[in-house]
């Protein structure tokens, strides 16, 4: 099997789970009810820790810490310039979206870095964030809760 058609395979593999499968109706009606504060699915075991664990089973590539600490670690990085330089919202956007470029690589290369799932986690997320708050009140909590709830999930890598 040529390289296109192995990559091909493994995005598309029937044992993967997706999303949705995962969690019905996942991001759908953004980050906060009704009343402004952050639905507390985002960051309860019971929702978030099925999904990290599906992260870190792909039997293709599993989700390593050293590859969760590089995505995180830009997001925090890109908090920092919000709060402590005070930059405008507008421009931190296209390094948010960074984030789907970097996702994207990950999958795409001949020899996935990151499971696909992951991939579809942080696509998902980059395109439900519309605004500071989103990024800030809603995305980064959920984010935090998976590497929280990961931690024991995660494949180790040696430094």
């Amino acid at each position: 099997m040529n390289d296109r058609r192995r990559q091909d395979a493994y995005r598309s593999s029937p044992q993967q789970e997706s999303l949705t499968s995962l969690w019905d109706g996942y991001l759908q009606g953004g980050y906060f009810d009704s009343e402004g504060y952050l639905k507390p699915e985002y960051v309860s075991r019971e929702r978030v820790e099925p999904l990290v664990k599906a992260m870190c089973s792909d039997y293709k590539k599993r989700l390593t810490s050293n590859q969760i600490r590089r995505y995180f670690g830009h997001c925090r990085a890109i908090e920092t310039r919000l709060k402590s330089t005070g930059v405008p919202w507008s421009s931190v956007v296209a390094e948010i979206k960074k984030l789907d470029i970097a996702a994207a690589d990950g999958l795409g290369k001949e020899r996935p870095k990151i499971p696909k799932l992951f991939h579809d986690f942080i696509q998902c997320n980059v395109n439900a964030i519309k605004s500071q708050k989103d990024f800030l009140e809603g995305f980064l909590p959920h984010f935090e809760a998976l590497v929280g709830f990961g931690t024991s999930h995660f494949v180790k890598e040696r430094s």
